[in-house]
């Protein structure tokens, strides 16, 4: 069987692309912090029950050996990039190496050249500030939370996924018990929503359509279940069935709107969660923490459908969707594509028919992927790796290749998951594995020369900019300091970082530093606190004692202020006119201090505006 393709490319004179009306629409579905071990198609004993999800992975093209970072931000910049996400410059989830680094392109940027309308619903977790933002970046639909989920620095001051604010293409949206068949508010509930809205306004409009949608669920805190959770059942498996409920309402969305038979939909999961089948979890470099289920379905392309649901077992990976959805449906890249952005995954389309002669050559079969969980600000070699490889005779897989080690100070492993699943097996004594142990320590090498090139580099955050008049500054993106979430916010945690910016002209701004957000300032001061509770719905948010604010801002051996100010405690915030900073690169720090003198607090929040622009 060969895919088929349903849909005629013609070129304008101009060379633009102009295509059919039958293209595929192509749905995305990533769900958060969830792997094999909750999905009841692989473990009939979770807690969990997901009927839905069972049932797409029945009828379609199932990657069983399909491989992400073993954490969100770096899962979703190897997607979005179609490139190594420690190339492109992720490879933590906060301390700013979650910013995906301006000259990078996107997959959006790709279906937009296209023809496509972009929509992005749901998690980012690449930044919340231009040009790092999802309508930067290609999306011209976006339905957001923002940080690495509900609860964390950036999003809306008390999100939690039973009770939320988020942004629908820049308006402030407040979340409610919506008329869509699902009992109560739920995080989850709503942006589908807003993705069936999405979808629904593009078919209107006879467009073809790009959604990427990575739930914020089911990642942590789970302070309380959807409303319609079964009795007993604690709050993230509830959670979990929440998102199989929602998959199996997109089915029917699709099957209503008679979109189900020409739209790709794809699913896997953003990192492993837990050991099950495989060894490790979330953040571990060997298996149970990098290998996830993946699905693909199309019925019009002969991919999956009633009946048609198989197996697909060579290597795979998130970086290589990009350049197989590319080679599925005709696309054409980015005009003018840099050498050093050039894409890192392959395209695997010629496997998921089932024909073997058409196979992809040595180029794929002979290749690598390393994958790392770095999880530390600046990068260091050999840090939780893992190098993977298949080994073939002919069209049969003989061996798959794990090459890992921890750290510098550690020693190298080697593991064959093909015989070995759980990685029990240390075989890097055996001398008849030699070759292929200096085979994969080289292909790290190599592979570590292409992130050293860019590795101390700054995705810096642009101030004074058209696209964004008012820069929130966020803890959660400092540097040298973990100010993450709403809970150390709301305790007060203490502590002071840097932050990588940019002005974009030169001239005076206003910085305004404070301990809480404009949302709550009419129930709070420097000194004082809102009510309510946070983060994981016991967290309630106590005073601290801020009694002057200090800001520093440099690049190299220039500094361009290094201020201190007392601070009025009935204020909501501290705020600082610098005048003659020049446009570019520097580099920006604040404190708050207690009356004693000493460091109290942080300035979690610091709102940048230009005043006056040369």
């Amino acid at each position: 069987m060969k895919i088929l393709f349903t849909f005629l490319i013609v070129l304008t004179l101009s060379g633009q692309a102009v295509f059919s009306q039958d293209r595929p629409n192509v749905v995305i579905l990533m769900p958060d912090d969830v792997s094999h071990r909750v999905f009841t198609y692989y473990n009939p004993d979770s807690t969990s029950q997901t009927p839905n999800i069972d049932k797409l992975a029945e009828t379609s093209i199932r990657l069983t050996d399909f491989h992400v970072s073993p954490s969100c931000a770096p899962t979703r910049a190897a997607f979005l990039t179609g490139r190594s996400n420690s190339v492109a410059g992720i490879w933590h989830t906060i301390a700013g190496r979650s910013l995906l680094r301006n000259d990078e392109l996107t997959i959006a940027d790709v279906f937009k050249h296209n023809g496509y309308a972009t929509g992005m619903v749901g998690k980012w977790h690449l930044g919340d500030n231009y040009p790092f933002r999802p309508k930067d970046r290609g999306f011209e639909y976006v339905a957001w939370t923002k940080g690495g989920g509900a609860g964390q620095q950036p999003d809306y001051w008390g999100n939690m996924h039973h009770s939320a604010h988020y942004w629908v293409n820049d308006e402030l949206v407040e979340m409610t018990d919506e008329d869509d068949g699902l009992e109560g508010a739920f995080l989850t509930n709503s942006m589908f929503n807003r993705a069936f809205e999405f979808m629904e306004d593009n078919q209107n409009k006879n467009k073809p359509f790009f959604l990427y949608f990575p739930t914020a669920a089911a990642h942590s805190p789970w302070p309380k279940g959807p409303a319609d959770a079964r009795p007993g059942v604690p709050a993230k498996p509830a959670t979990v069935e929440n998102i199989d409920k929602n998959i199996g309402r997109l089915m029917n969305f699709l099957d209503d709107n008679k979109l189900a038979e020409n739209t790709i939909l794809i699913f896997f999961t953003d990192n492993g969660s837990g050991e099950f089948i495989y060894r490790g979890g979330k953040i571990s470099f060997y298996d149970g923490g990098t290998r996830v289920p993946s699905y693909v379905r199309w019925p019009a392309g002969g991919l999956g459908g009633e009946g048609k649901g198989r197996d697909v077992t060579p290597l795979t990976a998130h970086m290589d969707w990009l350049p197989t959805l590319m080679d599925i449906i005709g696309l054409e890249d980015v005009p003018n594509r840099p050498a050093k952005l050039k894409l890192h995954g392959q395209s695997f389309k010629n496997f998921l028919d089932t024909d073997p002669s058409n196979d992809p050559g040595p180029e794929f079969k002979d290749r690598t992927v390393t994958i790392c969980n770095m999880r530390k600000e600046n990068f260091e070699k050999y840090r939780n790796v893992s190098v993977k490889k298949d080994e073939w005779d002919g069209n049969t897989i003989t061996h798959k290749w794990r090459l890992t080690r921890s750290g510098a100070k550690s020693n190298w492993e080697l593991w064959d998951v093909l015989a070995d699943k759980a990685q029990t097996q240390n075989l890097i004594g055996d001398p008849a594995h030699a070759a292929i142990v200096e085979e994969l320590k080289q292909a790290y090498e190599d592979w570590y020369q292409l992130v050293a090139e860019r590795a101390d580099e700054f995705p810096r955050t642009v101030i004074g900019h058209p696209a964004e008049p008012i820069t929130q500054l966020n803890s959660h993106d400092f540097h040298k300091q973990e100010l993450w979430n709403h809970k150390l916010v709301a305790e007060g945690a203490t502590g002071s970082g840097f932050l990588a910016v940019e002005f974009a002209k030169p001239g005076t701004y206003r910085f305004d530093l404070r301990r809480w957000p404009k949302e709550v300032e009419d129930q709070s001061t420097l000194t004082t606190a809102p009510s309510g509770v946070v983060y994981d719905g016991k967290t309630v948010p106590k005073a601290i004692d801020v009694s002057s604010a200090r800001i520093k801002i440099w690049n190299g051996d220039d500094v361009y202020v290094d201020e201190r100010k007392d601070a009025d405690k009935d204020a909501d915030g501290v705020t600082f006119t610098v005048s003659d900073l020049p446009a570019g690169p520097a580099f920006l720090q604040t404190w708050f201090y207690n009356s004693a003198g000493e460091m109290e607090g942080a300035v979690y929040y610091n709102y940048a505006s230009p005043v006056s622009l040369k």
